[in-house]
Formats: structure tokens, C-alpha cells, sequence
């Protein structure tokens, strides 16, 4: 046999085996990512599509910017314009005023009219305002984010406990009410040992 025909071969048979080695790794690690994301317990057969690494980012007209983050999401087979989302930072800037930032466990967003419902260990950062709550409602149409369930509200030197916050997005005003008549926010000032 000619020396070329068997270098030729030899080189056919390599990449052959590099070919073959490249694409059963690959099947490999494509099997573990599926096996590892249904064994998570965030996984649920009643969704079609998980996603991770999500980023969306909307502007209106008005200057206005909605930026939402999530660690991995899950779409609902039943409603393709709701993403259920884990992990999830959000940062708003609306109105020309300082940044929101938005932080839960979970949320569910509404890639239509950008609503979104945040959920579990809640946390929402505005200027000098820290707000910790269990639920968080931002509502587009409406211009307003509102606050409830459990709500730990701190401002400088101020600590205040009540039922729900109301933020106008428009005005940057803020309202703090308890749902039932009879109930008074708890409300403590600390002062400033600096002064």
C-alpha cells in the first residue's frame, strides 16, 4: 500500500473518533441538564417550557425602563404570555426619579402589560426607603406598586409595621394604611446617635 493512502487513512480514522467523541459528550451533558432540572423542586409537569438566565427589558414612550432578571423561569402550557419566575431582581426607572430595585424567591410576570406579582421574602429598595414584605403588586396600567402582607417598612431612622403600602409611580407619593379600621401602624423612631 502506498505511504499516502495510509496517512490518509489513518487521518480519516482521527477525525473520525474526535467527530464521535464531540457529539457523545455533548448527548451526555444534554441528558444530565434534563434529568437535573426535573429533579429540581421548582420543576412542575404541568409547565412546558423552562427557561433560565431571564432577562427582560421594556421602555415607553415616557422614558420609563422596566428591567426584570430571574434566575430561571417556567412557562404555563395554558397562558404563553405568563412566565413563573424564581430568583428575581427588577430594577425600575420611572419618571425621571431614582431607582427602584426589586427583589423575591418568585414572581409572575406578564410579558403583555409588564404586571408583575412578586412573591416570598419580598424586598424593595427606593432612595432611603427599605420595604420587606411578603407580596408586591406592580401594576403598569395603574401607575402605582402596592405592598402587603407582613410589611417592615424603614426609613433613616423610622421602623414601621402596617398591612399595605400604595407608591405612586407618577408622584412618587407614598401611603401607609392598615386593612381594618381598628388596627394603627406600630411605628418607632430611633434617633440618630450621630446627632
Amino acid at each position: 500500500m502506498n505511504k499516502k493512502i495510509v496517512i490518509q487513512l489513518i487521518l480519516f480514522f482521527i477525525i473520525i473518533f474526535f467527530i464521535g467523541l464531540f457529539f457523545f459528550n455533548n448527548s451526555i451533558k444534554t441528558k444530565t441538564e434534563i434529568f437535573d432540572i426535573k429533579k429540581s423542586p421548582a420543576f412542575n409537569k404541568e409547565y412546558s417550557n423552562i427557561i433560565e438566565n431571564i432577562e427582560y427589558i421594556s421602555n415607553d414612550k415616557s422614558g420609563n425602563r422596566y428591567i426584570i432578571k430571574a434566575e430561571y423561569g417556567e412557562i404555563p402550557e395554558k397562558e404563553n404570555n405568563i412566565i413563573l419566575m424564581r430568583n428575581v431582581e427588577a430594577e425600575l426607572y420611572f419618571n425621571k426619579s431614582e431607582k427602584i430595585i426589586i427583589r423575591s424567591l418568585k414572581a409572575t410576570y406578564n410579558t403583555i402589560n409588564y404586571d408583575t406579582n412578586f412573591k416570598e421574602e419580598v424586598y424593595l429598595k427606593y432612595g432611603q426607603h427599605n420595604i420587606k414584605s411578603n407580596n408586591l403588586d406592580m401594576l403598569f396600567k395603574e401607575n402605582k406598586i402596592k405592598i402587603y402582607s407582613e410589611i417592615n417598612y424603614n426609613n433613616l431612622n423610622t421602623n414601621l409595621l402596617a398591612d399595605v403600602i400604595d407608591i405612586n409611580l407618577l408622584t412618587s407619593d407614598l401611603k401607609i394604611y392598615m386593612t381594618e379600621n381598628d388596627k394603627k401602624i406600630n411605628a418607632t423612631y430611633s434617633k440618630n446617635v450621630n446627632n
